[in-house]
């Protein structure tokens, strides 16, 4: 019988080296994951002395609309008017916020 050396014969088979490395890297995300997770910090949070009904009431919004409408705290305003308006509201309360809230696509 003739025989085959080793160096003629070819084994074949599945190469397991990136499936470990894959397994691997899986392995250490989770564990930095869950790690990560497990952490927090406890702080108290001041209480509020003042209700958001309180707080919205001081506000004066100022909303333009897509048509160019204009509304000082949900009222129809003009927008010649609107200066005069918001320096009635500001002499009465000094410490008001003024928010502007405008639709995406006004033209100012």
């Amino acid at each position: 019988m003739l025989k085959l050396s080793q160096s003629n014969v070819k084994r074949y088979g599945i190469d397991m080296t990136p499936l470990i490395d894959v397994v691997f890297l899986l392995l250490i995300f989770f564990m930095l994951t869950f790690a990560i997770q497990g952490q927090g910090l406890a702080i108290s949070l001041p209480q509020g002395t003042e209700t958001e009904r309180e707080k919205a009431e001081k506000d004066l919004i100022v909303k333009i609309n897509q048509d160019d409408s204009l509304r000082l705290n949900d009222k129809q305003i003009m927008v010649d008017s609107l200066r005069e308006a918001l320096g009635e509201q500001l002499q009465s309360r000094s410490n008001k916020l003024v928010i502007i809230d405008s639709a995406p696509k006004v033209k100012y």
